[in-house]
């Protein structure tokens, strides 16, 4: 009898012992150990970091089978190439063109192209708004009808509250294109910026910045880049030609409950001051107003988005330049094109 008691003493504990530790795991997240359990690899576990919380969440509560199986699958659409990062030295923004310390930039400017704290979000998109996010209707219509990858339904400055827990717009244009897919720099320019932005939906990035000569607009202008597969090869500093290869189609960036499909992130900043800054995070031109990025491609102004907004229907159609997959330009002196070739 003694020892039967013991026994169903020595097996409550142990059941008790098991849903502390369940309850932990479930408590702190215990992102590694979870992955560790799971037989996942350290890359699935990269994966597993970039989940949002309610993604995990659901994440756990699969076997383990599935969890394997499920990070499996997405190693499998992913490039075996690791992130390089960026070595460049800070310092070597002050030899580029135009570069001036971050304090020199407005904190404005600052939270129009910056992730917002938690309580500021909607003073955020109020200036994102009046800095040139609004919707304007313009629909990119390439020259002679080609055959180019088009913007899906995430369209530019569409409010996107319903996928974040606060305020927030889509602050560019989503282009799908299959994994690898090269991605062409939309006009001459400068590589001043390139990010791996850990932790946050942008993915890999790269930014690059071009002069009203290199784009034939009365403005700088500063074009990024997001979600790539991998950093981009090219420096901080690097001269790009139009149409060269910037990076590659891709899907990095901290996800939701739903795994994102394959596309660039495309936006457009102008500014008529040729100052910017990088503080490690973003880039941060001076004065600088959100463009539409159909908008990048009219041949004549308006170009600020309230303007824009305003215009009549049979005025929204953009004739819109683009690469084909020999180099060739259509039209051929153009300076601004596509971000992919077309047929």
């Amino acid at each position: 009898m003694f020892r039967s008691t013991l026994v169903r003493l020595r097996r409550r504990h142990w059941i008790i012992w098991a849903f502390g530790v369940s309850l932990a795991f479930s408590v702190l997240g215990a992102t590694e150990s979870l992955g560790q359990r799971s037989g996942i690899s350290s890359e699935g576990r990269a994966i597993i970091d970039n989940m949002s919380g309610e993604a995990r969440r659901e994440f756990r509560s699969m076997s383990r089978r599935d969890r394997r199986a499920f990070i499996e699958d997405l190693l499998k659409k992913r490039s075996k190439d690791t992130v390089k990062k960026d070595t460049t030295p800070a310092q070597n923004f002050e030899k580029l063109e135009g570069f001036v310390p971050p304090g020199e930039i407005s904190s404005e400017i600052r939270t129009m192209v910056g992730k917002s704290r938690r309580g500021e979000r909607d003073k955020a998109v109020e200036i994102q708004k009046k800095r040139g996010a609004i919707e304007t209707g313009l629909k990119a219509k390439f020259i002679g009808g080609a055959d180019c990858p088009e913007i899906d339904s995430e369209q530019w400055a569409i409010d996107y509250s319903y996928k974040r827990p606060w305020p927030a717009l889509h602050k560019g244009v989503d282009i799908p294109q299959p994994r690898g897919t090269p991605i062409r720099a939309v006009a001459e320019g400068t590589v001043i910026g390139k990010f791996e932005n850990q932790g946050n939906r942008k993915g890999i990035e790269i930014m690059l910045r071009h002069t009203p000569a290199e784009t034939g607009l009365p403005f700088w202008i500063y074009s990024q880049y997001t979600h790539l597969r991998e950093m981009s090869p090219l420096p901080l500093g690097a001269k790009v030609t139009v149409g060269q290869e910037i990076g590659k189609t891709s899907n990095t960036g901290k996800m939701g409950r739903r795994i994102r499909r394959d596309a660039l992130h495309f936006s457009i900043v102008y500014s008529v001051r040729p100052e910017w800054s990088n503080n490690g995070k973003v880039i941060i031109p001076k004065a600088s107003y959100w463009m539409d990025p159909n908008a990048f491609y009219r041949a004549s102004p308006p170009y600020d988005s309230q303007s824009l907004a305003k215009l009549p229907d049979d005025q929204k159609n953009v004739p819109t330049p683009y690469m084909k997959p020999d180099g060739s330009l259509v039209p051929p002196q153009t300076k601004r094109i596509w971000p992919y070739p077309c047929e």
